[in-house]
């Protein structure tokens, strides 16, 4: 069928050429929304339709008309991607059903995001803020000859703005509702001929969309700083050097609103209902013990130091230094509910650097292209502990408080229940892991383009990667053992409180082939194999089991048309592939403790577009449709989904503009849609979800999300001077009730939360440049 879809496209395509390629030689190179930009996927600037993968790029102008603040936008619009938003903390990243989400110190990402070359290796620091944006660019399918690290179904890789030789400054302000405030600032100097700087500052707060029960305050607030700077030295026609830094700040009161709907919000002094199971609506969401309130606190360092030599007109050099830090710290209320059953704290910290140095081959005979060498190092850490109120857990582990939901007890109501056995429970336990790894990684790598016909290149790359990682583990138990276990209840300590060490050394290899044919300027065909791979990882579970996790591989084969028509008023894509993934991971609980599962063979099937059309001055259409068919082929979970990987999507938008008197009035509105998507490999498979004690099994298959679509659209009148912007912004305008996500740690009790996603917001935003 996708087959027969594309053949179709392709046809349609073809057919347009002969009236328009005449007219190629006129094109111009700016098409508006998602159009034809610059990108340098294949480290090189080439237009995105000279490119022979399936790649969706947007310039900041793009980003400012459709309001997209947020990488979620971003990947609405885009066919293949999907963003986890349930917060910056803990983010799910999925191109062509591929989810990069894992938090593990010496976890290696399947999803690549790079910010101005370096690489983000730890999920906790991979959302930020897109604040003074040049473009971003999502590859999809095997990048790892391109981009190394990470890149094992593709890659999103985000670009701030350079310098210019032109002063600049540029100002806004925001105001909305859920008590939205947002201030920005950017100013562009150049200090002499060959030195320039730009810096920005960004502050924005907002309120939770799920309220406490007494109002005081809400979940999954947004309270952000962010901070840019980048300086250009060019002392010569020769040599560029961009250093560029960022530093982002989160620091928000209430956490993540996980909400049960197992059991209703009780009033903990009156044991009244003050609330109900949907996920949306008000709750209360206690910490206990030693367990701080829900916050979540954070800050990322990023600093990029790019030099560029041209050696000659066939040579030149590229240097990419890189420097990442990161502290993010988070806490919570696992059950959801009022009651204290089970709460968390979580800190995950990274401090990483790598180089990058590269020769750029251009114009040598029929070739161009690169080869170099890379490394890199990371030490990451991350300390994890579960609380528990005992008393509850005695309940919840003999299956006696779910018999009692949907109104459940409040934590005195237990006591009661328990009668005399509760007095030698503990009111609270804790289990505590603290996990380390240094990571230690060393590249070769090449990608060389051929002119071996006339309009016909063979492309062709390879990366070798060397591996060195050492991994710790120690489980503690800070105020003595469970009284209902003897041990731990999830976590596990190892012997005596100590620390457990492994280490592992691997070699990979990954590469991509292929052809690109042109027959005329307007259109470009091509074809691709690549092998992407997850290197082997190094685990240290406790008490004392070492595991080596095998390397994941994905074979991909893709074909794709893009044409660029109407004097560049028509751009567009179509794209077909199918892959095969061999020892996929996930994560099960395994008689009562969390464990890695190797769920074996997957594959996937799949159709992209894109398309961007200029119809008159004035009104411009793009839209974009994706069809993923990814699903497990054996074991357990044969026939299942993969998790946050909806098999259709699409989004469709426009911009219109018209003349007005002192200015330009103009309209984007955007509506996208998804199908079905599950949260977890096991799709909530009854099957899938017993466990041990039976009490901790889930009875009821409800951890998805059915299709829907959220509109959005932004008004904005600019003065035809440009010096000054009023615009009304709007998301989910329809308030349409959706989750994000489903299950989470509560779900190992056989109690899950949820999490809602956004709902109707809108904003007036007043900017001005000089």
């Amino acid at each position: 069928m996708v087959a027969k879809i594309l053949l179709f496209s392709s046809a349609l395509i073809l057919s347009s050429i002969p009236a328009y390629a005449e007219d190629v030689a006129g094109e111009s190179s700016d098409t508006g929304l998602g159009g034809d930009i610059v990108v340098t996927a294949q480290k090189r600037e080439q237009r995105i339709t000279d490119v022979p993968m399936a790649i969706s790029a947007y310039d900041g102008n793009f980003l400012e008309t459709v309001g997209g603040t947020e990488l979620s936008k971003v990947a609405a619009l885009t066919p293949g991607f999907v963003v986890q938003l349930q917060d910056k903390f803990a983010p799910g990243f999925s191109i062509r059903g591929i989810t990069s989400n894992d938090f593990q110190p010496q976890a290696e990402q399947r999803v690549a995001i790079f910010q101005d070359g370096v690489p983000v290796t730890q999920a906790t620091a991979a959302y930020g803020e897109l604040f003074d944006i040049d473009r971003i660019e999502v590859e999809k399918g095997p990048q790892s000859t391109l981009h190394g690290r990470s890149a094992l179904n593709g890659g999103v890789s985000i670009f701030q703005k350079r310098p210019t030789d032109t002063f600049g400054f540029e100002a806004k302000g925001g105001l909305g509702n859920y008590d939205y405030v947002s201030g920005q600032v950017v100013v562009n100097l150049p200090v002499s001929e060959t030195f320039a700087i730009r810096a920005g500052a960004l502050a924005r707060k907002r309120d939770g969309y799920v309220k406490d029960i007494d109002k005081r305050r809400s979940y999954n607030a947004v309270d952000a700083q962010a901070y840019r700077f980048a300086a250009r030295w060019e002392p010569g026609d020769d040599f560029t050097f961009n250093l560029v830094a960022s530093f982002d700040r989160d620091d928000v009161a209430g956490g993540v609103p996980f909400k049960s709907r197992t059991f209703l919000p009780l009033d903990q002094a009156t044991g009244a209902v003050v609330g109900d199971l949907a996920f949306w609506t008000p709750t209360r969401l206690n910490s206990f013990g030693t367990l701080p309130p829900s916050y979540f606190n954070r800050k990322i360092v990023n600093v990029s130091g790019i030099a560029d030599w041209t050696i000659s007109d066939r040579f030149s050099l590229t240097s990419i230094t890189g420097y990442r830090w990161s502290d993010a710290i988070q806490s919570g209320d696992n059950d959801g509910t009022p009651t204290n059953i089970i709460g968390y704290v979580q800190r995950n910290k990274s401090d990483q650097w790598s180089e990058e140095l590269r020769l750029n081959l251009k114009d040598l005979g029929p070739v161009n292209g690169f080869v170099g060498v890379s490394a890199f190092r990371a030490k990451n850490s991350m300390d994890f502990s579960l609380g528990y109120d005992e008393r509850a857990m005695a309940l919840l582990l003999g299956g006696n408080l779910q018999r009692l939901a949907p109104r459940g007890l409040t934590n005195t109501q237990i006591i009661a229940a328990l009668g005399p056995a509760a007095a030698a429970l503990k009111p609270f336990h804790l289990d505590q892991a603290i996990t380390g790894a240094t990571i230690e990684t060393y590249d070769i790598f090449g990608d060389v383009t051929v002119d071996i016909a006339p309009k016909l290149e063979l492309f062709a790359g390879g990366r070798m990667t060397f591996d060195d990682k050492k991994a710790s583990a120690q489980g503690l138990l800070p105020l003595g053992a469970s009284r209902l276990t003897g041990g731990g209840l999830l976590l596990q300590p190892t012997p005596n409180g100590s620390v457990v060490r492994a280490s592992n050394g691997s070699n990979t290899v990954t590469g991509r082939a292929g052809l690109r044919y042109a027959p005329t300027p307007a259109l470009n065909l091509y074809a691709v194999y690549g092998i992407g791979k997850r290197p082997e990882v190094v685990q240290v579970s406790p008490p004392t089991r070492v595991s080596i996790i095998p390397v994941e591989t994905l074979k991909s084969a893709e074909a794709g048309v893009k044409v660029r028509l109407l004097g560049g008023r028509l751009v567009g894509d179509v794209s077909v592939y199918h892959y095969d993934y061999s020892n996929f991971q996930t994560f099960g609980v395994i008689n009562g403790a969390l464990a890695t599962i190797n769920a074996g063979k997957a594959d996937a099937t799949g159709f992209e577009g894109q398309l961007s059309y200029t119809v008159v001055r004035g009104a411009t259409l793009f839209g974009s449709y994706g069809y993923n068919h990814a699903r497990f082929k054996a074991g357990a979970y044969k026939g299942n989904r993969f998790r946050n990987s909806p098999d259709h999507k699409f989004a469709i938008g426009a911009d219109f503009g018209v003349e007005a008197k002192g200015g330009r009035v103009s309209f984007a509105p955007m509506y996208s849609w998804q199908s079905k998507m599950f949260f977890d490999d096991n799709n909530d498979r009854l099957d899938l979800q017993q466990r041990t004690p039976a009490a901790y099994s889930d009875k009821v298959v409800d951890e998805f999300q059915k299709g829907f679509g959220l509109l959005s659209a932004r008004l904005a009148f600019t003065a035809s001077d440009d010096r000054w912007t009023f615009a009304l912004v709007g998301d989910n305008l329809t308030d349409k009730k959706f989750i994000v996500d489903a299950g989470n740690t509560g779900d190992n009790f056989g109690i899950p939360t949820f999490i809602a996603g956004t709902r109707r917001n809108y904003r007036a935003e007043f900017g001005v440049k000089f």
